[in-house]
């Protein structure tokens, strides 16, 4: 583990909130795919993972992470994934349906080489994607993932609806979730060859 990550994990140790909101806003959206492409719903992906984050929050005295952070949270993610899927009694369509490519996902780490290459690859990807979106669209994307801000206050600081919210950050993270996806197909095809 890198020594800027056992700072990071330090300061959480500690009760600190500025590291564990930079976690939050650094890992939310990566994270929040992950969940989704397992369970398939962008409102559960986004309550499981809020409630990885409160776990962590919750028993930040007794963390004792060996992994890479980023490692450790999709772990953590994944698990909660399959735990929100059996709770809610699923058909086992969807965990049969799971491939070999929903599991690279989990092999992604920073701990190796090409894990910090594909890390790197996908935030870059996620970027681009952003910077594509449609002015209004990027700007409701960045107060709600950036500025941490809930809907209601994004809708009454742009004048618009709460509605008009929610459409647009569906319409972001679908973007997001295709950009991601030809990334998957290009990895895919890299690994077959």
């Amino acid at each position: 583990m890198e020594d800027s990550e056992q700072l990071l994990i330090n300061g959480i140790r500690q009760g600190d909130l500025i590291p564990f909101e930079d976690l939050y806003k650094k890992y939310y959206v990566y994270l929040c795919l992950v969940a989704e492409h397992i369970v398939r719903n962008h409102s559960d992906s986004e309550e499981i993972v809020s409630d990885v984050f409160i776990r962590l929050w919750n028993i930040r005295h007794n963390i004792d992470i060996t992994i890479s952070i980023k490692a450790y949270l999709v772990k953590a993610v994944y698990n909660t994934s399959l735990n929100y899927l059996e709770r809610n009694r699923i058909s086992n369509k969807f965990t049969d349906s799971l491939n070999e490519s929903d599991y690279i996902l989990l092999a992604w780490s920073s701990d190796y080489p090409l894990g910090q290459l594909y890390q790197k690859e996908i935030t870059d990807i996620l970027e681009q994607g952003v910077c594509k979106l449609p002015d209004c669209c990027r700007e409701i994307f960045k107060l709600s993932r950036d500025k941490d801000m809930e809907y209601s206050k994004i809708a009454d600081k742009l004048g618009i609806s709460k509605n008009t919210v929610k459409t647009q950050m569906k319409i972001a993270l679908a973007h997001l979730r295709k950009e991601l996806k030809d990334y998957l197909r290009i990895f895919l095809a890299f690994m077959i060859i």
